[in-house]
C-alpha cells in the first residue's frame, strides 16, 4: 500500500516536470528518466530556452488584528472636602508607662488617684495641656490601665493631635482588646484624618462593645453618620477600580488569543501553499516535511515524521512561539546539541516550550538528534496565556 503522502509528493513532482521538462535531465532525476524510458515513454529533448515557471499570485498581506479602541479612563471623582479634617500631627508622642506589672506602694497609688482628679478638673476647665500633663505623670508611675490610655487619647484628640491619640488607643487595646472607649476614640481620630475604612471599623466595634455609652456620646453618633456615607463612596470606588482592572485583564487575554489564532491561521495558509507547490520527494533538496529531508519548519531536524510535524503546526501556542526569533534561536541551539539545554534552565519560557515540544513527540523519541535529551530537564511553565487558558477566561466572564 502506497502512503498517501508519497502519492501527493509524486503528483507535485509530475507537476513540476510538466512545467519544466528539462528537469528530466538533472543528475538526481536520472533514475526516474531511465524508469520511464524502460516503460516505453518518450522523454522530450531539452529545449534551448528554459520554460518560464508560472508565477503564483502574491497573496494579499495578512490584516493586522484590529486593536480595540481603548476607552478613555474616566477620572475618579474628587473627594468632597471635609471641613473637620485634621492634619497629621508631627509632635513627639507623650511618654508611656513602664512595661509589665510592677508592685506600687500605697503612696504611689494615692498619687495616681490625686493626679486623676486634677486631670479631670483641668478637663472641665478646658485646660487640655494641664490635663495631658497630669495623665502622663500618672501613667509613668506604672501599671497604667486601658482606661488611662484611652482617656489620655481623648485629651490628645481635643488638642488636635489625632496620630498621638491613635497611638494611645492602640496601647489601650493592647492591654484590653474589649475596651469600648479606646475603639470609639480611635474611630473619631481616624474620622478626622479621613481614614474612612478604619474609622468605620473602629466606630462599629465601639458601638458593638458598649452601645449605651456610644449612644450617649453625641460626637461619636454624629461621626458615625458621616463615616458611613463616606465609607459607601470608598467602597463604590474600590468596586469600580476592581471591575476596570478585571476588564483590562480580560481584553489583554482576548488580544493574546486573537494573535495566537492569527499566527495559527497564517501558518496553515503557508502550509497549504507549500504543499500545493510541491516538494518532499526522496532525494529532492529543500522540500520539507518528508522523512529524510532537510527542509520543513525552521529549526526542525531532518528525518521528522510528517504526522509529527503536522501535530506541531496544528498547535496555535507552538506556532506563536515559533514566530518568536528568541524562541527559535534557542530551539535550534538545543536541537543542534541537546546538551545546550542546560544553558536555558533559568528561562521558564524556553524550558516550557521545550517541554511542550518534547511532550508532542512522546519524550522526543521521534525527533532526530534529541534522543539523548532528558525530557525532565525542560520543566517549568511557559510564560503567557495559551489559547486554552484564554478560552477558560472567556467562560469565566
Amino acid at each position: 500500500m502506497v502512503d498517501s503522502a508519497q502519492v501527493k509528493a509524486l503528483e507535485a513532482l509530475v507537476g513540476k516536470l510538466k512545467e519544466d521538462p528539462s528537469l528530466f535531465y538533472a543528475p538526481e532525476m536520472a533514475f526516474f528518466k531511465d524508469y520511464l524510458v524502460s516503460l516505453g515513454a518518450t522523454i522530450p529533448k531539452p529545449s534551448a530556452t528554459k520554460a518560464e515557471p508560472k508565477t503564483e499570485p502574491t497573496p494579499p498581506p495578512a490584516e493586522e488584528p484590529k486593536k480595540e479602541e481603548e476607552e478613555e479612563e474616566e477620572p475618579e471623582e474628587p473627594e468632597d472636602p471635609d471641613p473637620e479634617h485634621m492634619p497629621e500631627d508631627t509632635e513627639a508622642f507623650p511618654e508611656k508607662g513602664p512595661e509589665g506589672e510592677i508592685e506600687l506602694t500605697d503612696a504611689q497609688l494615692d498619687k495616681q488617684g490625686d493626679l486623676q482628679g486634677e486631670a479631670a478638673e483641668a478637663m472641665e476647665d478646658g485646660n487640655f495641656a494641664k490635663a495631658l500633663e497630669k495623665f502622663t505623670e500618672l501613667i509613668k508611675i506604672g501599671n497604667a490601665t486601658a482606661k488611662m490610655y484611652a482617656k489620655r487619647g481623648q485629651i490628645l484628640l481635643k488638642m488636635k493631635r489625632p496620630c498621638a491619640c491613635i497611638a494611645d488607643c492602640d496601647s489601650a487595646i493592647g492591654i484590653n482588646p474589649n475596651n469600648a472607649l479606646a475603639y470609639r476614640v480611635r474611630g473619631l481620630a481616624n474620622r478626622f484624618l479621613g481614614r474612612w475604612e478604619q474609622a468605620q471599623m473602629d466606630l462599629s466595634k465601639g458601638m458593638q462593645l458598649d452601645f449605651d455609652a456610644f449612644d450617649d456620646d453625641a460626637e461619636a453618633t454624629k461621626a458615625k453618620k458621616v463615616v458611613a456615607e463616606r465609607y459607601e463612596k470608598v467602597k463604590d470606588k474600590q468596586v469600580k477600580r476592581r471591575l476596570k482592572e478585571e476588564k483590562k485583564r480580560a481584553e489583554a487575554l482576548k488580544r493574546r488569543k486573537e494573535e495566537a489564532q492569527r499566527l495559527y491561521e497564517e501558518q496553515k495558509k503557508q502550509e497549504a501553499s507549500g504543499s500545493a507547490g510541491g516538494g518532499g520527494f526522496p532525494g529532492m533538496g529543500g522540500m520539507g516535511g518528508f522523512p529524510g529531508m532537510p527542509g520543513g519548519m525552521p529549526g526542525m531536524p531532518g528525518g521528522m515524521d510528517p504526522s509529527m510535524l503536522q501535530g506541531l503546526m496544528s498547535d496555535p501556542e507552538l506556532m506563536a512561539a515559533f514566530s518568536n526569533p528568541k524562541m527559535m534561536a534557542a530551539m535550534q541551539d538545543i536541537l543542534s546539541n541537546p546538551g545546550n539545554i542546560s544553558k536555558y534552565q533559568s528561562d521558564p519560557e524556553i524550558m516550557g516550550l521545550m517541554q511542550k515540544v518534547m511532550s508532542s513527540f512522546g519524550g522526543m523519541g521521534g525527533m532526530g538528534g534529541m534522543g539523548g535529551a532528558d525530557a525532565g530537564a525542560a520543566g517549568g511553565a511557559a510564560a503567557g496565556a495559551t489559547v486554552e487558558e484564554v478560552n477558560e477566561a472567556d467562560e469565566v466572564d
